[in-house]
């Protein structure tokens, strides 16, 4: 995880003659577990994109202000060198390897090795510890060999040391290219061979760079040595502090014509100006993460990337924000600075400190080269020091301290703790603000003595305090108890009347006012805004000049410089009002003091800022030129789902070349189940990627762009199908926003989304459309017709009621009709019931005849029984019951009988009564009963009955009686 060092640090005290600069930038840490590599990083460069890379133990490594990438080498060995040519190729160099890496259409970035255009015999070599371009030519510097890569024709040259001495340097310069070897030191390349250059002195030197001098010179930058000049083909040795020589230079960057960093083995880096005096120097002790720099780079922004033998680095060492630290070894919190008589005061939370200017104070102060000192007898807590009457004071948790000879003085002994002095206009008076009310300080041989015959009414701690010389009058602000109104005499010399404006003042709250003056006015910071006090009215009331500025903004703190720029703090952040605009700087958000905000703007160059670990410097003037614009980069594009699939991985191509934008004409089209897109996108302004916030719109579906905000990332999940263009902008902490970066994609409709489904809808609609027209013609001719019939019926029941009597006539007639078959049914029943119980009687009375038979053993009495069982057989087998039957049946049933006797003239008696039972719809057991059979003898009648109609299996028997007529 990325670590950011404690915004600054402290300063490194060098046991040398130069001092280091008190300023000290902003460092950030990147350790190694942090950013998923190695732990050494050799070298680094950076495209025209503002990606980064770096040469590193595990491989080739990319940032791009979010993400750290790592791409491995076929062979999983460790990138030593690394050259960014001007066709996008990343050309590198690790073990027995080297070639490029190179984007393909996807955005993924390949590899490609160059190894197969060396021959057979030069492939066996060991690391690549340098890239050069130079005349169309790829240099690669192995300790044996220097391989030349025509970039024309791509063919490799190799370049072998003289009798088996090795090579171990290799740079360009002012359109020349150097190497070195044991033998002939350092030696030039001219026509196609290297030549000794005349005059040098280094065979036996480490040469680790060189650095253009000037129009015409060169530093040469050894290990041991130190550094030398060199013109015209000599060399030169340039002064530098031993203690950089005796750390041993491992690696040179320039950072501008005036200025250079050197990175060495033991002792961090050192900053150098041409003459090679030392002016700053960056170690562990100050934010380095060790001391052993393999590798120095200046990006386009002018941050110094520090590739370390554990980690990285990156120093912002050209911002206008550094931090002033007076302690040696750790911050402290810093709350008050002043600037007097060429000295640089600081009130921390352990004493005052001071140092002297090297510097005019006109310029940079931070620059300064002289160590703090304490101000003796001070210790403790420091709230304020200001310069009123052209006295320095100090206001202490311990009382009222004034400079004198280089120490402070204590001036109001036994009073208790001072806050503020300011003083009153006219007079060389000066009041001050304390624990226990205020307190008068009047001029005494040069300096200034506690008024001992003012006395005041007032004893509440008065941390906030103006002057008010047109009325007399001290304003004084209490925490939560509102304002106080001190009415003086016109001489200041006795206290008149104390007033506690409170809300029925018009106060907005009694809580949080504080006092200030700005334009010479007195303003009051509240919770609901800037307030100021009516004086004919009695009453507070908004500020009609400072509502439009700062609204309802709850102001800490308020200051204004010479130049009429009101600078604020709000509770968390801090901000400058030019013009009636205010501009916040959010680099500091959150880093001053809370409850003890305090601005101190000396100057346009040096406007001093407390915060937890030290005085913060910032440099207006520096702050306001113009900078390089910030550049979003969009660093991934991939759906989302049950499978990942990365779209795009960071590089636009745009004619076989990476690209600042995407190809229209060339954008992915998806399948309709990826309906879920991630993307992920970065900056170049690296120093401050924390402070970067980003505003994105997903066109064709975002009606307006996001809010900013710092998120990097954005999901759009179940997109439905179309076209899509993905824009977002970054923007910096000055407020700067860049240009967009789109990237645009369709997602494919499904099958029934198409425009050919869609046509097949349409058919279908017009089919639907066709058979509803069909459907209602039909309907209608129904209706025609039905109405035609209810015509005709209307006409038939018209000739109906013509024909009424007659109907009637019939009607009464088959009334009578259906009597008669009613009456004859109920007579047939009748018969059949009687028939039916008959038959169960004389069955019931033969049974017990039969059964008593049985009992009797009298052989006369039993022949009697016989004669009477007889009787009653032959009365079952009587017919004239079944005439009657028939009879009646055949006037129900329509000679039903007689037809179907006319019919099948074989049926036998009991076939006709078998048939006349089934046409009454008697069931088999009926029957049988009836018939005076069992059942069986019933169904085998039937099965008969059958034969005898010829009916197939198919057709039932009681069907076919049914409809027999």
């Amino acid at each position: 995880m990325k670590k950011l060092s404690a915004c600054f640090f402290v300063l490194f005290p060098l046991l040398v003659a130069a001092q280091n600069i008190i300023g000290l930038p902003n460092t950030v840490n990147f350790s190694h577990k942090s950013i998923g590599a190695g732990a050494q990083t050799w070298q680094a460069a950076q495209d025209r994109f503002g990606t980064l890379y770096f040469a590193n133990n595990s491989g080739l490594l990319s940032y791009n202000g979010k993400e750290w990438k790592l791409y491995k080498l076929p062979n999983k060995t460790i990138v030593r060198s690394l050259l960014i040519a001007a066709d996008d190729k990343i050309y590198i160099g690790g073990q027995g390897e080297f070639g490029y890496f190179f984007p393909d259409q996807a955005g993924n970035l390949v590899y490609h090795s160059l190894v197969e255009q060396i021959r057979p015999e030069d492939r066996l070599f060991g690391d690549i510890w340098k890239i050069v371009l130079f005349e169309n030519c790829i240099f690669f510097r192995t300790y044996n060999k220097i391989y030349r890569l025509d970039l024309r024709n791509n063919k490799v040259t190799v370049f072998s040391t003289p009798h088996q001495s090795r090579w171990d340097f290799l740079e360009a310069g002012h359109g020349l290219l150097y190497a070195k070897n044991d033998e002939n030191g350092l030696v030039v390349f001219r026509d196609q061979q290297w030549q000794p250059l005349n005059g040098n002195d280094l065979k036996k030197s480490v040469i680790t760079s060189m650095l253009t001098f000037g129009r015409d010179s060169l530093l040469v930058v050894t290990l041991r040595e130190g550094i030398f000049l060199l013109r015209d083909n000599r060399l030169t040795p340039l002064p530098v502090n031993p203690l950089v020589k005796k750390a041993q230079i491992y690696t040179a960057c320039k950072i501008d014509e005036a200025s250079y960093a050197v990175g060495t083995v033991s002792g961090g880096v050192f900053f150098l100006d041409r003459s090679g005096a030392l002016l700053r120097h960056f170690s562990v002790n100050n934010g380095l993460q060790n001391n052993n720099v393999l590798a120095l780079f200046k990006d386009r922004r002018s941050a110094l990337w520090v590739g370390l033998d554990e980690g990285i680095d990156l120093i912002n060492y050209d911002a206008p924000l550094q931090l002033i630290s007076p302690d040696a070894k750790v911050p402290v919190a810093a709350y008050t600075a002043a600037v007097h008589e060429g000295n640089l005061y600081i009130g921390t939370s352990d004493g005052a400190y001071f140092t002297k200017l090297s510097v005019p104070e006109l310029a940079d102060q931070s620059f300064s080269q002289n160590e703090f000192q304490r101000l003796g007898p001070t210790a403790g807590q420091v709230w304020s020091i200001s310069t009123p009457a052209n006295q320095v004071l100090i206001g202490m948790n311990d009382g009222a301290f004034m400079v004198k000879n280089g120490r402070a003085q204590l001036l109001n002994n036994g009073i208790g703790g001072t806050w503020l002095y300011r003083t009153i206009p006219g007079q060389q008076k000066v009041v001050a603000g304390t624990y226990a009310g205020i307190e008068l300080f009047i001029p005494k041989n040069g300096g200034l003595r506690r008024d001992l015959s003012f006395k005041t009414t007032l004893k509440q701690s008065l941390r906030f305090i103006e002057t008010d010389s047109l009325h007399h009058t001290i304003w004084a602000s209490h925490p939560y108890r509102g304002i106080y109104r001190i009415r003086m005499d016109a001489g200041y010399e006795r206290e008149m009347a104390v007033d506690q404006l409170t809300t029925r003042e018009g106060l907005p709250s009694n809580n949080n006012n504080f006092v200030f003056k700005i334009d010479g006015n007195i303003v009051f910071a509240t919770e609901q805004g800037i307030y100021e006090w009516d004086d004919s009215g009695n009453r507070f009331r908004r500020s009609a000049r400072y509502q439009p500025v700062f609204g309802s903004l709850s102001i800490k703190f308020m200051t204004q410089d010479a130049a009429g720029r009101i600078w604020f703090a709000t509770e968390k952040r801090m901000g400058v009002a030019v013009h009636n605009k205010v501009h916040y700087f959010s680099e500091l958000d959150g880093q001053l003091i809370a409850g003890f905000e305090n601005i101190y703007p000396f100057n346009d160059r040096n406007i001093f800022i407390n915060s937890y670990k030290g005085i913060l410097h910032l440099n207006y003037e520096q702050y306001l030129r113009e900078q390089p614009g910030i550049a979003v980069l969009l660093s991934k594009v991939q759906t989302i789902g049950q499978n990942d699939s990365v779209l795009f991985n960071g590089y636009f191509m745009l004619k076989g070349r990476p690209a600042a934008r995407q190809d229209t004409e060339q954008f992915l089209k998806l399948l309709p189940r990826y309906r879920s897109v991630h993307f992920e996108f970065a900056a170049d302004d690296y120093a401050y990627a924390d402070k970067t916030q980003y505003s994105y719109q997903l066109k064709g579906f975002d009606e307006t762009a996001s809010l900013w905000s710092s998120k990097t990332d954005k999901d759009y999940t179940n997109l439905p199908y179309g076209r899509y263009t993905f824009e977002v902008r970054a923007m910096d902490h000055r407020g700067r926003i860049s240009a967009p970066v789109a990237y645009t994609f369709e997602i494919l409709p499904r099958w029934y989304q198409t425009w050919l489904a869609y046509s097949s809808y349409l058919l279908l609609l017009l089919l639907l459309f066709f058979l509803v027209h069909k459907i209602y013609q039909r309907r209608l001719r129904k209706q025609q017709q039905v109405y035609e019939y209810e015509q005709e019926q209307l006409r038939y029941i018209h000739e109906l009621e013509r024909d009424r009597s007659d109907k009637q006539i019939i009607q009464l007639q088959k009334e009578r009709l259906e009597t008669e078959v009613m009456y004859k049914n109920k007579e047939l029943a009748t018969t059949t019931m009687h028939l039916y119980k008959r038959g169960r009687l004389l069955g019931k009375i033969k049974e017990e005849v039969s059964d008593g038979i049985k009992k009797i053993s009298n052989h006369e009495e039993k022949k009697g029984f016989n004669k009477l069982l007889k009787l009653i057989m032959e009365e079952e087998k009587k017919e004239s019951d079944w005439n009657q039957f028939s009879i009646h049946f055949d006037q129900v049933h329509n000679n039903f009988l007689h037809k179907i006797k006319a019919a099948y003239p074989l049926l036998t008696p009991s076939d006709m009564k078998i048939c006349a039972y089934v046409k009454m719809n008697l069931s088999s057991k009926e029957i049988a009963q009836l018939l005076n059979i069992t059942l069986k003898g019933v169904e085998i009648a039937r099965y008969r009955l059958r034969k005898k109609f010829g009916l197939p299996q198919e057709v039932p028997l009681s069907g076919f009686i049914q409809e027999f007529s």
